[in-house]
């Protein structure tokens, strides 16, 4: 079961955050606009727009890329406000119309290099959501490798000049580590409680994570609890998981229960959060007394997961149709749907795919297509998927052979196994496996499998 619920990198439309030349109406159509009052502002500022305002015709094409006001979605108009609005030197536009190209928005393709200007455009007017999209940007690989120093300086500048999503995208960045970036909870903390302090959502969830299980900070269940329940009424769905994800395991001064944590789970079904899909499905279909099993809906509910793009849900979708849990057995879409998350590099559904290769479900048998996946698996520190290399590898019967790289994929797998017995019945695996090797070829197997451990 899924106890993470992901923090996704946030971006952030600028609506007219800069005084214009127009001020009292605009300022008007602005304070209607940001209480919600979208007919009312749709009134103010369409005669501004018209007459040229810059400030003006961005609000506007943001009331037109939403539909708000009793406006219609009209992508065409949003489009030419924006871009109006850019020409005039407004840097909000700037950022929303390189949002357009960057994402793919409003019809348009994809235009990086477009993107990348209007956003440097717009850091160069001083915009701090310019900033923390360009920091995605980059933290996405669009612009190549990553320039890590790059992307934290654009997220901390624009954290400092108070954009929300950049304080909490920072925090991810130091929660997680990346490639030259340690992970440093302590920082992370930091940030996420600085992310808090201007009201983002994400921000309360992260550090309610932290609190919650005592990282880079002491422990405070009772706090933590109290950011999921603000962040779900500010409106992120995904807070609901975190809920459901609390009762479900409990924490300390919090026990478990079923109850509140299928409650927490719908709400965030119905909301359309992906994550509350596949955990309220793995407790429909784990066995657990606490929650009577319904099998059907369970793959229902991956299946959901699965067309948003869960891969946990693709995997566990798998397993009921390699089974035949919940419906009937159909190994040619079990191996369809690990194939799918295998090509996303998950290395279980890697592993899980070459036992289908080489037991021939869903397909022929394929024992040269399965040792590759079981390689690929073990490369990616799956002990498994090294257990069934080694065992290929050493099988004389079939086709690739290599003893000596067997035994040494399968002392990798030893050491790399965290847990204390499985990691003990791997060791005598191995045992099992060298007797069939010379004393030479045992040396040169150890010699093989430290290699490897240097390596992956």
């Amino acid at each position: 079961m899924s106890r993470f619920s992901t923090f996704a990198m946030a971006a952030a439309f600028a609506v007219a955050l800069a005084a214009p030349l127009s001020a009292q109406t605009y300022d008007d159509a602005r304070a209607a606009y940001d209480a919600g009052d979208f007919a009312r502002a749709a009134e103010l500022v369409m005669p501004l727009a018209e007459a040229g305002d810059a400030a003006a015709m961005n609000m506007l094409g943001l009331m037109y890329d939403d539909g708000l006001g009793g406006l219609p979605v009209d992508p065409v108009r949003a489009l030419d406000l924006y871009t109006r609005s850019a020409d005039a030197g407004f840097t909000g536009a700037m950022n929303n119309l390189a949002r357009v190209y960057h994402y793919g928005f409003l019809g348009q393709e994809v235009d990086v290099a477009r993107a990348r200007q209007l956003y440097e455009r717009a850091i160069e007017g001083g915009s701090e959501f310019a900033m923390n999209n360009f920091a995605l940007m980059q933290e996405e690989g669009l612009l190549g490798t990553p320039d890590w120093a790059s992307i934290i300086d654009l997220y901390a500048r624009a954290a400092n000049l108070g954009e929300p999503s950049a304080a909490a995208n920072l925090a991810n960045v130091f929660l997680n580590g990346r490639d030259g970036v340690p992970e440093n909870p302590s920082l992370a903390r930091q940030w996420a409680e600085s992310s808090v302090s201007v009201g983002s959502p994400r921000g309360m969830r992260m550090l309610g994570y932290m609190l919650e299980f005592s990282i880079g900070g002491p422990e405070d269940v009772p706090r933590a609890e109290a950011l999921y329940r603000e962040a779900w009424d500010l409106g992120d769905v995904a807070a609901a998981n975190d809920m459901g994800l609390l009762f479900n395991y409990g924490a300390t001064g919090v026990p478990v229960d079923f109850e509140q944590a299928v409650e927490w789970y719908e709400r965030g079904i119905a909301a359309g959060d992906e994550w509350s899909h596949v955990n309220l499905a793995d407790l429909l279909a784990d066995g657990d007394p606490g929650v009577p099993d319904d099998p059907v809906r369970a793959r229902r509910l991956y299946e959901v997961g699965h067309e948003m793009g869960n891969l946990d849900a693709s995997v566990a979708l798998s397993y009921l149709h390699w089974d035949g849990v919940g419906g009937p057995v159909d190994f040619d879409e079990a191996r369809r749907l690990l194939t799918h998350a295998a090509e996303q590099n998950d290395y279980g559904a890697m592993n899980d795919l070459g036992v289908m290769l080489q037991q021939g479900l869903g397909g022929p048998v394929d024992i040269s297509g399965a040792a590759h996946l079981y390689q690929q698996a073990a490369q990616g520190g799956h002990t498994l998927g090294a257990q069934n290399l080694a065992y290929i590898l050493t099988d004389t019967t079939k086709s690739p052979v290599d003893p000596v790289e067997g035994v040494a994929w399968c002392h990798f797998s030893a050491e790399r196994e965290d847990n204390p017995d499985t990691r003990d019945e791997y060791r005598l695996n191995c045992a099992d496996l060298a007797q069939n090797l010379s004393q030479d070829e045992q040396r040169a197997a150890i010699s093989r499998s430290a290699e490897l451990l240097n390596t992956y």
